[in-house]
């Protein structure tokens, strides 16, 4: 959350110049970066430091400092973004063509405040020097940092670049420019002060001054052999640029590509804050920045600031007004936000002025460039889920969590999560979900104040409901019971299967629910109210269901039958014999009869005899017979009696065949002889 705090930070300078920063290659020219806050607790203390820093860096004049209105301006094209790193600081400085760099970090340790610094010479990429300040407490800070501004003077007054540098290829190149180009107001008039980039005798200068703007145009308002000159033909109040022409012996004039811009001639007018650092957040952004000490010195009484963005190159809006009136505030680093109307992932360009109590307002202060934060970038993670579909998206920096936001074809958007703890970048949407459905989903980040634009929209799709397990089939013919089988469906989502029975292929009625997705078969063999009938057509389908039971599409119905009863035996006589009465039939023809049973009644018996038997008890069972025999004789007989007889096969299964009856036969007269 603190590398913003890296954006490059130099010390406000009264002079503002307005020049091109490769100006400044081969002196000893310096740019100070923000203090990276290690901890929490550091915060506040990195400026703190900073601004000491700068305070006392200021006093020594032998330390050309680089404005940092031309350093963010090359920051806010180039899109650079620092970390405190030496690798970062040496592209940064080559890139802004400055001699050295300051960077560090600040750590708070108990009540102990530590500093580590460190210089680097960007042309030779090394560090010169380091430091690593502890202080006791805030109250020592101002009374450290002189020492170490001290120590950084002496480090740079002590530099020297190798032979064979690119200052030396500098001094021998016939190209003349000027390093910088200073204007500063002196009473009722201009000073103006330059240095050129390489050393050549016999030059001298024109000076050319612009009342418009920086393009001009320009008069001539002087000439002198030196790199200075006062400009005694202003008008007070009066906002002008300043250019330079070089003149020597052999070459015809050369105008220098720098400029210096002067505001408020012989007035007094305040200085600009310190910008410190900005930060940004969900389509605002947060500016830190601390009062000029020179505005102290200077007996200017500060009643507000103003804060400007930049809506073009050469043009600042002036969006709020910061009055110190009534502020309470003992802190010396002020903030101030702009909310308004910002858009996600865009960066700004920001400055602010002093106003003092006569309304005289200064010039703007060094740029600062900053981010708002990216809406988030959301993807599909996995689809084709029960019921469930899961997203990922982004980690979106300085926000507090993110909403997400779900529509159908018949519903609109409606926000479906709302998650609240940053870090988490993953999301199973299972809230009311439907089989085979598919949903559109957007997401954004929220912190205490905002929410961010949409993301981009992503389109997932639930898993649809199952289908019919394959290879339904039936197996050979059963007794009184239909055995189904299928092909289990190898998914774990499905929970069990349905089955389904008919007389015909329509109107099948449910019979059985099997609640394993790895169940293969089923055994139908009715109920006690209902039991299958023996050699009946039925048919049967099947389905799927899911672990929410929701159901999937019938397969296609089977047929299936039941094993028929056994035929009765064929030709089944009864003839009296001398003392017998003999039976005899034809042998059943089918293979898995078991047994076949022999069955008498006695046509004779008395009424009393008879009273309260059931027909079916008519008939006594006289003898169990296998099924290869084919007759029988009967001894057991009474005298003057009739009888009948009757078969009844059965087979394997134990279903038995419709009995076979033969007529009534009346006893033999002959003596009983023993049944053989």
């Amino acid at each position: 959350m603190m590398k913003r705090l890296c954006r490059l930070l130099t010390i406000s300078a009264v002079l503002l110049v307005m020049s091109s920063p490769y100006s400044y290659a081969q002196k000893k020219v310096l740019a100070i970066f923000n203090l990276t806050a290690t901890n929490m607790e550091a915060m506040g203390y990195n400026g703190e430091i900073l601004h000491a820093l700068i305070s006392s860096i200021e006093t020594y004049k032998g330390i050309d400092l680089m404005p940092r209105r031309e350093i963010e301006e090359v920051f806010f094209k180039s899109d650079i973004v620092l970390d405190n790193s030496e690798e970062a600081a040496i592209k940064a400085g080559k890139a802004l063509g400055i001699n050295f760099v300051i960077f560090g970090e600040v750590t708070k340790k108990g009540a102990s405040i530590v500093a580590r610094l460190n210089l680097v010479d960007i042309e030779a990429k090394t560090t010169l020097n380091n430091w690593t300040v502890v202080f006791p407490d805030r109250d020592s800070i101002l009374k450290k940092i002189p020492k170490i501004a001290e120590e950084i003077s002496d480090a740079l007054c002590n530099w020297k670049r190798q032979s064979g540098s690119s200052s030396d290829k500098t001094q021998s190149s016939s190209l003349t420019d000027i390093d910088y180009l200073h204007a500063i107001n002196e009473g009722d008039s201009v000073s103006l002060s330059w240095k050129i980039s390489v050393q050549r005798s016999s030059l001298s200068y024109n000076v050319y001054r612009s009342e418009q703007n920086k393009d001009g145009p320009y008069q001539f308002v002087g000439k002198t052999s030196d790199c200075s000159f006062r400009d005694t033909t202003v008008k007070k109040g009066q906002s002008y640029y300043y250019n330079i022409g070089i003149l020597s012996e052999t070459e015809p004039e050369i105008k220098s590509s720098r400029t210096a811009q002067i505001q408020n001639v012989g007035q007094r007018i305040p200085y600009p804050p310190l910008v410190m650092s900005a930060k940004g957040y969900i389509k605002r952004v947060e500016i830190k920045f601390a009062p000029s000490p020179k505005n102290e010195q200077g007996f200017y009484n500060i009643v507000k600031y103003n804060l400007f963005r930049q809506k073009t190159a050469n043009k600042w809006e002036n969006i709020k007004t910061i009055d110190l009136k009534n502020r309470t505030q003992t802190d010396p680093i002020l903030i101030v936000f702009d909310e308004s109307d910002l858009k996600d992932g865009t960066t700004y360009m920001y400055s602010l002025s002093s106003t003092d109590d006569s309304n005289i307002e200064s010039s703007l202060s060094d740029h600062i460039s900053v981010s708002t934060v990216k809406a988030p970038e959301l993807t599909l993670e996995k689809d084709n889920l029960l019921r469930k579909i899961d997203l990922s998206w982004k980690f979106v920096e300085n926000a507090s969590g993110y909403h997400i936001y779900r529509k159908t074809e018949n519903i609109s958007w409606e926000r479906v999560a709302d998650i609240n703890e940053v870090l988490t970048t993953n999301f199973s949407d299972v809230k009311n979900m439907s089989d085979g459905q598919q949903y559109l989903y957007y997401i954004t980040a929220f912190d205490e104040k905002k929410e961010s634009s949409p993301s981009n929209e992503v389109k997932g799709k639930t898993k649809d409901i199952p289908s019919f397990p394959e290879n339904l089939q039936s197996q050979d013919v059963m007794a009184r019971s239909v055995k189904i089988t299928w092909t289990p469906v190898e998914d774990p989502d499905i929970s069990g299967y349905n089955i389904y029975r008919s007389i015909d292929c329509s109107n099948m009625q449910k019979i059985a629910s099997i609640k394993n997705y790895r169940s293969d078969s089923y055994l139908d063999k009715g109920d006690a109210i209902a039991p299958l009938e023996d050699g009946k057509n039925y048919f049967y389908a099947i389905s799927c269901f899911n672990l929410f039971d929701a159901e999937g599409i019938l397969s296609k119905c089977i047929k299936a039958e039941t094993k028929s009863r056994p035929t009765s035996v064929k030709e089944l006589k009864a003839a009296a014999g001398r003392d017998h009465i003999t039976i005899s039939w034809k042998e059943n023809p089918e293979p898995d009869i078991a047994i076949n049973y022999l069955y008498r009644k006695d046509n004779r018996a008395s009424s009393s005899d008879l009273q309260g038997l059931s027909p079916i008890q008519l008939w006594t069972e006289i003898q169990q017979l296998k099924p290869v025999q084919t007759n029988y004789k009967d001894f057991d007989l009474k005298k003057g009696g009739s009888y009948s007889y009757r078969i009844i096969s059965e087979d394997k299964d134990g279903l038995q065949s419709d009995p076979a009856e033969t007529q009534s036969v009346a006893t033999p007269t002959a003596k009983k002889k023993q049944a053989k």
